[in-house]
């Protein structure tokens, strides 16, 4: 599926430095987080989010502030790769960026600085890590970055380094092997367009398949077996969600053309 990049509300400005470096968006869930870790041979960190877990495994849900490396530590390794409801809140509720825990922390203090503007709505608005001017400089030194992207930050932009490309050409087997929808962004008559791609149908019937089945095993443990009768809700559901997106994308076009 090609999308024009200006329907997909991923960037805030018209030519994002993202856009230029080897990248991959994919869903951003605790898969992908896995696999990257994986693939990356690296411990993931949230910046500039402080991590919840201190070295006595002390958990404080509210820390303002803390090393980047503590993010290397096991309990907080433990949150971040299972997807959890601290790492989700963290993802949905402010501007972040995943990279290498251990990276150095001055040269991310110095390069991943977002900032904001003021609209003539009067609301401030911050600029998000996937619009950062420095992220080529930052890109090459830290190797990969993952940014939560989209209107839900349901995608995640994979991002890596010159020297790590076949990161790329890995992680697009590994989402056609699951099943998982992935794609890239790529100039066209001087306009940006997003490349959705499915996985082979193979792969993606199993893996639909295996995610409806877990959605009925939830409606049947919380709510009783299920029939067709749920079918109109799930078909009501589906049109919400449309309407839901689709305000979403005006209300951010409004914000972005004030």
């Amino acid at each position: 599926m090609k999308t024009d990049l200006s329907d997909t509300q991923f960037f805030g400005s018209p030519r994002p430095a993202a856009a230029e470096l080897l990248h991959l968006i994919t869903a951003l869930d605790a898969e992908l987080i896995g696999k990257m870790a994986h693939l990356t041979k690296s411990k993931p960190g949230l910046w500039p989010v402080a991590a919840p877990f201190d070295e006595n495994d002390v958990f404080e849900r509210a820390r303002e502030s803390a090393p980047f490396n503590a993010w290397a530590l096991p309990a907080n390794q433990a949150e971040v790769l299972a997807f959890s409801h601290v790492i989700q809140e963290a993802v949905f509720g402010v501007k972040l960026m995943m990279l290498d825990a251990n990276f150095d922390e001055g040269t991310l203090a110095r390069l991943a600085v977002t900032t904001g503007q003021r609209l003539e709505t009067g609301a401030y608005v911050t600029r998000g890590f996937q619009d950062l001017p420095e992220l080529p400089r930052l890109i090459e030194q830290c190797g990969w970055a993952l940014i939560p992207i989209g209107p839900e930050r349901s995608r995640g932009l994979f991002l890596v380094s010159a020297a790590n490309a076949d990161w790329i050409a890995k992680m697009q087997e590994w989402c056609e092997r699951e099943g998982r929808n992935c794609g890239q962004i790529r100039s066209e008559q001087g306009r940006l367009v997003f490349h959705d791609q499915p996985a082979p149908e193979k792969y993606r019937a199993n893996a639909i398949a295996h995610r409806i089945d877990v959605f009925l095993g939830n409606v049947e443990v919380l709510f009783g077996e299920p029939d067709e009768s749920i079918l109109p809700e799930v078909e009501r559901r589906i049109q919400a969600r449309k309407k839901l997106q689709a305000d979403i994308a005006r209300t951010k076009g409004g914000a972005s053309s004030a």
